[in-house]
């Protein structure tokens, strides 16, 4: 997925996104939710974890036949603004190897403040980007919760076809338990 950010490829631009993109073992995540969040911060943390930086803050989206693919502006290309830390250049800091150029956007999270969260109901849904729909976890954010660990397990399952599976799974066996035929 990388490209060499000195050449410039011509496409047209879809959509930009309020969003943080990071590769997670190999996959495409774009972080959504309201500022202040957390989306940064999560971002910083899967990058200590060996995770790839693509964009933070604001994320181009190209579309074609094939793919989705977010790029970040050029003026914050491997750039993070940490609250409190500052605007930091993770390529500089953490390696060449912390940051890609471009990245397939292939899932979505949502992070979100706790309230109003169900426990097992809408596990996961549909994001809508540039005409296409791709699987959106919504994480409910509160202190305590590690949200980069969050992150990697979505991705694992989304990886492994696993989404909803198992809450669907178990929410039949309950109904049946409650209610025998």
């Amino acid at each position: 997925m990388d490209q060499d950010p000195s050449i410039e490829t011509e496409r047209s631009l879809n959509c930009q996104l309020h969003a943080v993109l990071v590769r997670v073992f190999e996959t495409g995540v774009v972080i959504i939710g309201d500022s202040g969040i957390g989306k940064s911060e999560c971002a910083l943390d899967l990058v200590t974890r060996g995770h790839r930086l693509v964009a933070d803050d604001a994320v181009e989206i190209y579309a074609d036949s094939d793919k989705i693919t977010g790029v970040a502006p050029k003026l914050t290309r491997h750039l993070l603004e940490i609250r409190g830390l500052g605007i930091i250049d993770v390529g500089t800091i953490f390696g060449s190897d912390s940051v890609c150029a471009e990245s397939s956007v292939d899932l979505c999270v949502e992070l979100r403040k706790l309230t109003g969260v169900d426990r097992l109901e809408n596990v996961v849904s549909e994001y809508r980007i540039a005409g296409r729909g791709i699987p959106k976890f919504m994480l409910p954010v509160s202190s305590g919760r590690n949200l980069a660990t969050l992150v990697e397990t979505a991705v694992r399952l989304y990886r492994k076809g696993a989404i909803g599976s198992a809450t669907a799974r178990l929410m039949d066996d309950h109904a049946k338990l409650i209610n025998p035929a």
